[in-house]
């Protein structure tokens, strides 16, 4: 039987609603899971019935964390947050690691994971770091593809035949001081940009900068990753 992953919705803030993308259900099912769609609902009750039923839990990407939930030095910088996100995914991601259940973040969720354990983020990589990489998707134009070097001594490096691989980008955040109980095992080759960490302590918990649901059907490694965190769900 496929394991039940819970996959945080994704809001929309003129609409008031949530929603998610196809991809993110389909990666999930493609490797091994169950995906089950989370209510942005943010009760104690809500929130117990989660980690219950759930076997792990994939935290997707989206809009900025709300500048009152970290140390932020540049709120100026900071673009609208999707505060029934924020209200549901801290305390699920907190009540999560209280029981033992592996967890997966993808873009926004790596930044959460750090701000949830008391990390910083870099609140606009093009004004803060100058970098020459286009870390942020703008279309019409083509998506943002970037070289990351992982490094050799994690888990992360077990997925991909080589140090260096290509990914990605959609974000104009990033991580900036790194909490306790993460550890950094991929940066962007060209400006060093945080692009994946893991847990050193507790449950299972990965996660990445880019979208492996957007690129995992021509990048095999990434439907491997995934696999890896599923059967952790198990």
């Amino acid at each position: 039987m496929r394991p039940m992953i819970g996959v945080t919705s994704l809001w929309d803030n003129d609409k008031g609603c949530g929603w998610i993308w196809q991809n993110y259900l389909e990666l999930i099912w493609d490797a091994g899971g169950m995906p089950f769609v989370l209510p942005l609902n943010a009760s104690d009750e809500a929130i117990e019935e989660y980690v219950s039923r759930c076997a792990g839990f994939l935290f997707t990407g989206g809009q900025d964390i709300a500048v009152d939930r970290f140390k932020c030095q540049h709120p100026e910088m900071c673009q609208a947050p999707a505060l029934p996100r924020d209200d549901l995914e801290l305390p699920l991601f907190a009540a999560a690691r209280k029981a033992g259940r592996p967890v997966f973040g993808i873009c926004r969720g790596l930044q959460l994971f750090n701000v949830a354990l008391g990390g910083t983020l870099i609140e606009d990589i093009p004004e803060l770091t100058h970098s020459s990489v286009e870390h942020r998707y703008r279309p019409p134009a083509a998506p943002s593809m970037h070289q990351v070097t992982i490094k050799t001594d994690c888990t992360l490096s077990t997925f991909f035949d080589a140090k260096e691989i290509t990914v990605n980008s959609y974000h104009h955040q990033a991580i900036d001081q790194v909490a306790d109980g993460l550890r950094v095992t991929a940066k962007s080759t060209d400006d060093g940009i945080i692009e994946a960490v893991e847990g050193t302590q507790g449950a299972y918990l990965m996660a990445v900068q880019w979208h492996p649901e957007r690129i995992y059907k021509e990048y095999a490694g990434q439907l491997a990753m995934l696999k890896h965190f599923v059967d952790a769900c198990r």
